[in-house]
């Protein structure tokens, strides 16, 4: 038994190494399981276990020093411990260290730029994560702090975005570090100073560089500085350096980048194309807009791949490239906005895969060639502002993908039948027949512009036919006519219909009614009469309108439904609409014409709430009542005409300070009392018309001639720093000149190069006009004419008021001397003085007056010398100095001599040419003056003799005969006798059978 039980017995020794042994197997076992489990799992749960904690936290110091815009969905998601799993951040599956961050805001749409961002600061824990690969911190606004040297250190990069970030300063060098960069975009941080990118050199990687938008700010860069930064660029596909100054030519080495697909130069001042750019053989688009680029080298013919070419405003001259004819896979050319010259050639038609093509505003001229309809995938032709001439090829018939067609303003001729051959090509399907006339064989044409050429002819429905995704038409300014029946329905619904100066018919036409989506419609000059029917206002209210329905025959009463419209601007002047001045919604107006009518009763009050109004002109009707003091509330007005009314009352003296009023004519109504101060702070006002009304007036192109008003011209008038012309003629003005009349600055310049705003008066309203419009400018445009009386002659001025500078104060009593200040206007160009009093002498600094073209200082009393120094009037065309007191000497020299002797003439001692010789003659001019008196009494003394003698002479021939011939004067009282009894007689007659007449009714 003991040694069965010895037997059975286990020292404590090898029970623990027998444990030891078993929970070995066990955590053996277990960690194989756990290395399943974890295997069978995706690699996305890794995540789960979290990121490196010192990245974790410099991920949330970056969080703290940038502010969020509104949107708050980027760091919405930046909470607990896992960073891997926040947006805008991506960690390695097996170190878990951060590789990817974007913490680039997504701000609404209104935000365009990083300066309408609140600022933010870039922490300095960025630096933390070393293993970065890509990094974007754009559309962010870092408050013009410079690029931190540090990114330069993570040597990992491949994508760094530091695009509209708000950066500043230089671009530290030790970005040359990042060799593995593919992807850089440094765009739109506008003071950022790269004066040195030998940096770039160091990216042997980069595939993708965008230096664009004011990355290069602060000087004119020319690329010869940056030639040797690109020298090791050979795997760069896309370069941006848009909206820069670079200057001067691309150098030849950048032509080895031959890597290259994008590349866009547009917004810059290059000068040349090396004939090396056709080494880039791989370039898809190229973008040279807005250059001076001047001429095309030959060499673009071998960019075979090319497929977006824009070459827009470029001065490029001469004919059209010979080479482009080589780009065959061509889908999208400008060449528009340069001057370019003559035909275009017959190898254009070698681009058959052109969808895109832009020609408009160049020098073109010849016919367009037979060989545009082998442009068979073209979408877009543009050709507007050209010299096209002749007839449309037939070939363009067979442009059947067509959807935009504009050759506005070209030299386009012929009748309808030359016009639809040209375009009746397309079959709708295999079955189709070719010979249909008709335009709207191009069913899928959306817009067509015709405008301003020399077509003729009458346009039919069929001409029209199946166009029915037409949505802008416009075909103004041809010698066409529109016979359609009364109740035809066009198959489309335009947007945009404009057919001024074309006949359309004598009444309204009732086709508008199926026209529902119209948001502008032009029918001026149209040739139609009648009333505007009452259907007109309900067609579509819920759009914003253009109308012009002017110079035609319309009449009545406009119908009430016109206040359903949304209009932006609306045009019914030169009509016979009669009424008060319609009711219109206010809120949206710009421009509002409807003058030249028969408009009565007051300006309505609703204009109160038209707080975007730009012109207002309802001249020429019978508008009465008083000027509405909420007038001086509209600051957006630039155009007041309410001229050649039946108002009345006085002038609101309310003017606002910061209104934008250029043009006010009240002129021709019956305004009492005195010119208020107010318009005086209207520092805008070119033009001010006061004519023929009731009070002293005196104000700016103060076009108050013939007003036979009193008063003087007050000293404030000065203040009117824009004022270019001044007309006070044919008033009662008395009193001095002011001396402040030196003080007027636009004519103290000499140079006028910015043109009135008035003649682009709907430059704030263009954005709203659809595309493919032009701006309503032929529909709206405001012409101002001026006649001043200069060079002796009535002279019209219109479009180019912005040049002219003009004082005429003539027919008046103004007397004093000449202020010597008016010599300080070296700008201005006609001086008109004659017809008053001025004494004095005329100042010897009227040389400084260098760009005077005619000066007129007649009948006043001046005295003293000409002065020699008007001699220097190098432009001066037209003087007159006659009927003063001057005397000596007529200046020698210069054209002085060449002006008719009228000039100078009634002047006591004056001599010299073109008068008589002072040596000659002790009393010379006088003596001239005398004689020429002498002769016109002379003349008109012969003139009375010879009326007396003439009637004496008469008179006695037939009394004298009739005394002394009886037999005469026999006949002469036998013939009064004659006269008297048929008299008689007819009276007797007539009386009798009016009292028969008048008995027989009673």
């Amino acid at each position: 038994m003991h040694s069965a039980l010895s037997h059975s017995y286990t020292s404590p020794q090898t029970f623990v190494r027998a444990s030891l042994f078993d929970l070995m197997a066990y955590l053996t076992l277990l960690v194989s399981f756990v290395i399943l489990v974890v295997s069978a799992f995706p690699p996305c749960y890794v995540h789960g276990l979290s990121c490196m904690e010192t990245e974790r936290i410099a991920l949330l110091s970056i969080k703290a020093g940038i502010n969020h815009s509104d949107d708050q969905s980027l760091f919405s998601s930046w909470t607990g411990h896992d960073c891997c799993k926040w947006q805008g951040v991506s960690c390695n599956h097996e170190s878990r260290h951060v590789i990817k961050l974007i913490s680039r805001q997504h701000p609404s749409n209104d935000i365009s730029d990083y300066y309408d961002l609140p600022p933010s600061k870039l922490n300095s824990s960025l630096i933390q994560l070393h293993h970065l690969k890509h990094l974007d911190l754009s559309m962010n606004n870092f408050d013009d702090s410079p690029i931190p040297d540090f990114i330069g250190s993570f040597s990992n990069l491949e994508y760094l975005n530091l695009s509209n970030a708000g950066f500043s300063g230089a671009i530290p060098h030790t970005f040359g570090n990042l060799s593995f960069l593919r992807y850089l975009d440094l765009s739109s941080n506008y003071n950022l100073q790269p004066n040195d990118l030998h940096w770039l050199s160091g990216m042997t990687s980069l595939h993708h560089l965008d230096l664009s938008g004011g990355t290069f700010p602060t000087c004119m860069v020319g690329f010869m500085s940056i030639n040797k930064s690109f020298g090791n660029l050979g795997s760069l596909e896309k370069l941006d350096l848009s909206w820069n100054k670079f200057i001067g030519g691309i150098p030849e080495s950048l032509s080895n980048l031959t890597n290259l697909e994008y590349f866009d130069l547009s917004h810059n001042k290059i000068g040349k194309l090396p004939k090396s750019i056709g080494r880039m053989q791989k370039l898809v688009y190229f973008d040279l807009a807005y250059n001076n680029i001047g001429k095309l080298p030959n060499s673009i013919g071998r960019l075979q791949n090319l497929e977006i070419f824009d070459v827009s405003r470029n001065q490029v001259q001469g004919l059209m490239p010979a080479s482009i004819r080589d780009l065959r896979n061509m889908q999208y050319l400008d060449l528009s906005q340069n001057m370019i010259s003559g035909p275009i050639p017959e190898s254009f038609g070698n681009l058959t895969l052109l969808q895109y093509l832009y020609l408009s505003e160049n020098a073109i001229s010849g016919m367009l060639p037979e060989s545009f309809g082998n442009l068979s995938q073209l979408l877009w032709l543009t050709m507007q502002a050209n010299g096209i001439n002749g007839t449309l090829p037939k070939g363009m018939g067979k442009l059947c993908k067509l959807q935009t067609l504009d050759l506005t303003g070209n030299m386009i001729s012929g009748g309808t039948d030359d016009f639809v051959d040209g375009l009746s090509k397309c079959r709708e399907n295999k079955y189709g027949s070719a010979s249909e006339k008709n335009i709207g064989k191009l069913s899928k044409l959306f817009e067509l512009n015709l405008s301003s050429n020399s077509l003729m002819g009458v346009l039919t429905e069929s001409h029209f036919a199946n166009l029915v995704n037409l949505k802008y038409l416009d075909l103004s300014y041809n010698s066409l006519q529109l016979n359609v029946s009364e109740n035809w329905k066009p198959p489309f619904e335009c947007l945009h219909i404009r057919m001024c100066s074309i006949k359309v018919g004598s009444v309204f036409p009732t086709w508008l009614k199926t026209q529902t989506y119209l948001s502008d419609l032009c029918l001026s000059d149209a040739g139609i009469s009648g009333n505007i029917p009452a259907w007109f206002g309900y067609l579509s209210p819920s759009y914003s309108y253009f109308l012009n329905l002017s110079n035609n025959n319309l009449e009545g009463r406009l119908p009430t439904s016109l206040k359903n419209y949304t209009f932006y601007s609306i045009d019914l002047s030169s009509n016979r609409f009669e009424g008060p001045l319609p009711e219109l919604d206010p809120s949206p107006l710009l421009v509002i014409y409807l003058n030249n009518n028969s408009f009565s009763g007051s300006i309505p009050s609703y204009f109160t709430n038209a707080t975007y109004i730009q012109v207002l002109s309802v001249s020429d009707n019978h508008i009465s009542g008083n000027i509405p003091s909420f007038f001086c509330n509209l600051t957006s007005l630039e155009l007041l005409d309410i001229s050649n009314n039946d108002m009345s009352g006085r002038l609101p003296n309310c003017w606002n300070p910061t209104s934008a009023l250029e043009i006010i004519n009240l002129s021709d109504n019956n305004f009492i009392g005195k010119i208020p101060a107010g318009p005086v702070s209207l520092t805008n006002l070119r033009s001010l018309h006061l004519r023929n009304n009731s009070w002293p007036k005196s104000w700016s192109l103060l076009t108050l001639v013939t007003t036979n008003s009193q008063g003087i011209i007050p000293e404030q008038l000065s203040k009117l720093s824009s004022l270019q012309i001044l007309d006070l003629a044919h008033n009662n003005l008395s009193g001095c000149i002011p001396h402040s009349f030196g003080d007027f600055k636009a004519m103290v310049v000499t140079n006028h190069t910015q043109w009135w705003s008035l003649f682009s008066i709907l430059s704030v309203a263009e954005p709203l006009f659809p595309p493919g419009s032009d701006g309503g400018h032929n529909s709206f445009a405001y012409s101002e004419s001026l006649l001043i009386s200069a060079k002796g002659l009535q002279m019209e001025y219109s479009k180019v008021l912005s040049l002219v500078t003009s004082i005429d104060l003539s027919n008046n009593k103004l007397s004093c001397e000449l202020p010597e200040e008016l010599t300080k206007l070296h700008g201005l160009h006609f001086l008109n003085l004659a017809y008053n009093h001025f004494d004095g002498k005329i100042s010897e600094n009227i040389s400084e007056m260098k760009q005077l073209e005619s000066l007129d200082l007649s009948w006043n009393n001046l005295i003293g010398t000409i002065p020699s120094s008007i001699s220097t009037l190098n432009f001066l065309a037209h003087l007159n100095l006659s009927h003063n007191n001057l005397s000596g000497k007529i200046p020698s020299g210069s054209q002085l001599q060449t002006f008719d002797s009228s000039a100078y003439n009634w002047n006591h001692n004056l001599c010299g040419s073109p008068l008589q010789d002072c040596a000659n003659e002790t009393h010379y001019s006088q003596g001239a003056n005398e004689e020429e008196g002498k002769g016109e009494w002379l003349e008109m003394l012969w003139l009375y003799v010879g009326l007396a003698m003439g009637f004496i002479t008469g008179f006695w021939v037939i009394i004298g005969t009739i005394i002394i011939k009886q037999t005469i004067r026999i006949a002469y009282f036998r013939s009064i006798d004659k006269a008297y009894d048929f008299l008689y007689v007819k009276m007797v007659m007539y009386s009798r059978r009016f009292k028969s007449t008048f008995s027989k009714r009673n």
